[in-house]
């Protein structure tokens, strides 16, 4: 029997949870004896494995709760809670995002592991070196375990989700056999149309065509190109998000898009899966397709799902994230790089200020110079040609401005091109995807990876804990070109 703990902050609706779904449901299925626990800082009802997850207090996010307690506290809890729900001691832990900054107490107890000689698979689907200069700063409120973030032992393995994230830590001193790149299970069935709930929801939605974005809305989300979409809208078309904040942070940046949008009249609903009582399958078969305007991913289920659904997507293309589904066979051809908006709609000294101070800090809190040039180089990484800017190169008061341009001017609205809601995907097309998808990203194969990766990490021996040099992966994010103000 092989136990596992698996570790995640919560198990909000979303990215991990649904990762961690996912693993549970291959792993169930596979014909091998393995045992698993899910500790969470926040196990809502709903959630679909909620009798195999524990509640551990402490474990969320820092900003959400009064104190976050030290990491030998959190680390006996944790212990505690997976020996009361396996049986015994886990084999192996399975820790989510212990880098990305979330929770002060994770970097001590990641490396407090580690020295006891426990076996870890580390498994990073965001970085806090990849524009989150304040998670980075979290990370190292404990000045002890502050440089101890990437622990290296042969009982410690790290899991990254693409290419570029593997190219970056095959840069360190960790041992190739324990770097694994292993792209999220995406496992979806499309749904049989149900023509009355369709009925439904568009009369509800106001919606002749909908236009979903199954997203929850943080800033890196980028909504405020969603609101240019429905800004340029055809009549009858509608545009929806699902999911709204469940981060403070990100709760001001939401409410002030959803009072543009009403003060604008713009064909845009919010957070529709929690507004109205709309099945998720019901939502994306109504869709006529699916839409992405995020500025930064980890994996990307977003390109790969819609297929499954027989839902073509359209929106922003992320190069370094879709290369490896392309390199795949999969068709992104209805995908756009930037949204070029000219410069002298975009009050660009403004812009210029704002990047320049937004490099200023992010260098500062990440205790780097700034190079030379760096703000040139950042607005160089935003201009698709001399005259003009990306859309999504600007903050939310920037954009806004735009859209209520885009809004009142007819000419602004007619010169201003961002792709083509009306281009017809074959159902050739839909079919060869949600193909290649199931052949590379099914959930068995998925599960049987990460079973074999456990075994191998359970069965490796014990060894003096050493720890990579974490600058190696921030010089890697840490270019002005990457930066974006929607990161921050």
């Amino acid at each position: 029997m092989l136990r596992v703990a698996i570790v995640h902050y919560h198990l909000k609706r979303g990215g991990v949870t649904r990762v961690i779904e996912n693993t549970l449901r291959g792993l169930d299925a596979l014909p091998k004896k393995i045992e698993c626990v899910v500790l969470a800082g926040e196990v809502p009802e709903d959630c679909e494995f909620a009798d195999r997850a524990q509640m551990v207090e402490g474990l969320h996010y820092s900003n959400t709760q009064a104190t976050t307690p030290a990491p030998e506290e959190l680390l006996n809890r944790l212990r505690n809670a997976a020996r009361k729900a396996l049986g015994a001691a886990p084999d192996v832990w399975h820790i989510h995002n212990h880098s990305l900054g979330k929770n002060s107490a994770i970097p001590g107890v990641v490396s407090l592991l580690a020295e006891s000689g426990e076996a870890l698979l580390l498994h990073m689907h965001d970085f806090a070196e990849d524009g989150r200069p304040q998670n980075y700063k979290l990370n190292k409120t404990l000045a002890k375990f502050a440089p101890k973030i990437y622990p290296q032992t042969p009982r410690i393995h790290y899991a990254v989700l693409n290419g570029r994230d593997h190219s970056i830590f095959s840069a360190t001193d960790l041992d190739r056999s324990q770097l694994h790149q292993i792209p999220n299970a995406v496992e979806a069935e499309r749904a049989k149309p149900n023509q009355a709930a369709s009925q439904e929801i568009r009369n509800k939605l106001q919606a002749e065509r909908l236009f979903l974005y199954p997203v929850r809305a943080l800033r890196r989300k980028n909504l405020g190109e969603a609101l240019l979409w429905s800004a340029l809208a055809d009549p009858g078309d509608c545009f929806a998000t699902t999911l709204g904040p469940t981060n403070r942070n990100y709760t001001a940046a939401h409410d002030r898009w959803i009072k543009v949008a009403e003060e604008n009249k713009l064909p845009i609903k919010f957070a529709i899966g929690q507004t109205h009582d709309f099945n998720f399958e019901d939502l994306i078969s109504t869709a006529e397709a699916i839409i992405t305007t995020s500025i930064t991913e980890g994996f990307g289920l977003a390109f790969l799902e819609p297929w499954l659904f027989g839902k073509p997507i359209h929106g922003r293309d992320l190069p370094p994230i879709t290369a490896d589904f392309k390199a795949k066979g999969i068709a992104l051809e209805t995908l756009y790089n930037h949204v070029s908006v000219p410069k002298d709609w975009v009050d660009v000294k403004a812009l210029e200020t704002s990047i320049q101070r937004g490099l200023e800090e992010a260098y500062s809190v990440y205790e780097t110079p700034l190079p030379e040039e760096a703000g040139a180089r950042a607005i160089a990484a935003i201009s698709p040609t001399p005259e003009t800017i990306d859309f999504g190169g600007l903050n939310e008061t920037l954009q806004e401005s735009i859209i209520r341009r885009v809004v009142k001017d007819q000419s602004a609205r007619s010169s201003l091109t961002i792709g083509s809601l009306n281009r017809s995907i074959s159902s050739q097309v839909i079919e060869t995807n949600a193909k290649q998808i199931r052949s590379h990203y099914g959930v068995s194969a998925y599960a049987e990876h990460l079973f074999t990766i456990y075994q191998q990490i359970a069965n490796e021996p014990t060894a003096q804990t050493e720890y990579l040099d974490p600058k190696v992966i921030l010089k890697a994010f840490l270019q002005p070109e990457n930066f974006r103000l929607l990161k921050t």
